[in-house]
Parts: structure tokens; C-alpha cells; sequence
């Protein structure tokens, strides 16, 4: 296919040129001089203000990363911390209620002491005064049968006789 293209008149990529080569060369030095001269450097110090700002930027994530790091671990630490003080004030608080619990069922078993103990003193008061009375009552009414039995008004001796008499029953009775 080559021949072909070479018998036609056009140009044969295998065929050498030497004035085509010189003139290539011209141009690329040409234009590497150029850039060399009013654009590389620009070029340069752009990729290597590019290069250093990924560098900073790499070692500020770095840091950030690192900042971070430490401030959750000093989170999770106060997070632990305060879960313990938690707890402590859980624990304070049953103990404090647990106390009080005890304190107040201690107040509950005095009161109803003092109470068992006002009630028994009040039912004796009021078996003496019963008694009392019961034994004024006998007294009066063994006065009454006593007088009519004997058919005559005792006098006062007799009556105090016959009381302490009867006083001194019930009494015993009693013990």
C-alpha cells in the first residue's frame, strides 16, 4: 500500500526528508525555547504551588483528623466520667431513699407503740374509774339490802366500815 501512495506522487512515511526533518527540528526547538522562556516557568511554579497547597491541605486534614481524634476520645472520656457520676448519684439517691424508707417505718413502729401504750394506760384508767364506781355502787346498793335486811338506817361508823369492807374486797378481787 505504500507503493501505492508513493507511485501516486505523495509522500512515503518510510522516506527520509531531510529538509522536512530540519525544519521539524527548528520548529520544536523554537518552541521549546518559547515556553522555556515565558511560560514554563510559569508553569512550573503553578504545578508547584498546586503541589504544595495539596501537601498543606493533606497535612492540615491530617491534623484536623488527628484534632478530632483526640477530641472524641476526651469526649468519650467525659461521656464515661459522667455516666459513672450518673450511676454514683443512682446509687446515693436508692441509699437516701432506703434510709428514709428505714426512718420512716422506725417513726411508724414508735407511733403505734406510744399509741399501744396510750391505749393500754387509757383502758386501765378506765377500769379503775369502772371499778370505782362498781364499788360505790356495791357499796350502796350492800348498804341498801344491809338496811333493809336489818331493818334499820346504819349510821355513819357503820356505812365507812361496810365501805372499806367492800373496798378492800373488790380489791383483791382485782389483784
Amino acid at each position: 500500500m505504500l507503493e501505492f501512495i508513493a507511485a501516486q506522487g505523495g509522500i512515503s512515511l518510510l522516506e527520509v526528508n531531510p529538509g522536512l526533518a530540519i525544519w521539524t527540528t527548528v520548529t520544536f526547538l523554537l518552541v521549546l525555547f518559547i515556553l522555556q522562556k515565558f511560560a514554563w516557568k510559569k508553569i512550573t511554579s503553578s504545578l508547584d504551588d498546586r503541589a504544595n497547597k495539596i501537601h498543606n491541605d493533606l497535612d492540615r486534614a491530617e491534623s484536623i483528623r488527628k484534632d478530632a481524634e483526640a477530641k472524641l476520645e476526651e469526649y468519650m472520656d467525659k461521656l464515661n466520667g459522667l455516666k459513672e457520676e450518673g450511676q454514683e448519684i443512682i446509687a446515693e439517691a436508692r441509699k437516701d431513699a432506703e434510709a428514709l424508707r428505714n426512718e420512716i417505718l422506725e417513726t411508724s413502729r414508735k407511733e403505734a407503740e406510744q399509741i399501744r401504750e396510750r391505749s393500754r394506760k387509757e383502758i386501765d384508767l378506765a377500769m379503775d374509774a369502772a371499778l370505782d364506781k362498781l364499788h360505790k355502787d356495791v357499796t350502796t346498793l350492800s348498804v341498801q339490802i344491809a338496811s333493809q335486811i336489818l331493818g334499820k338506817t346504819l349510821s355513819e361508823q357503820d356505812h365507812k366500815e361496810l365501805v372499806e369492807k367492800s373496798i378492800k374486797s373488790v380489791q383483791s378481787l382485782k389483784n
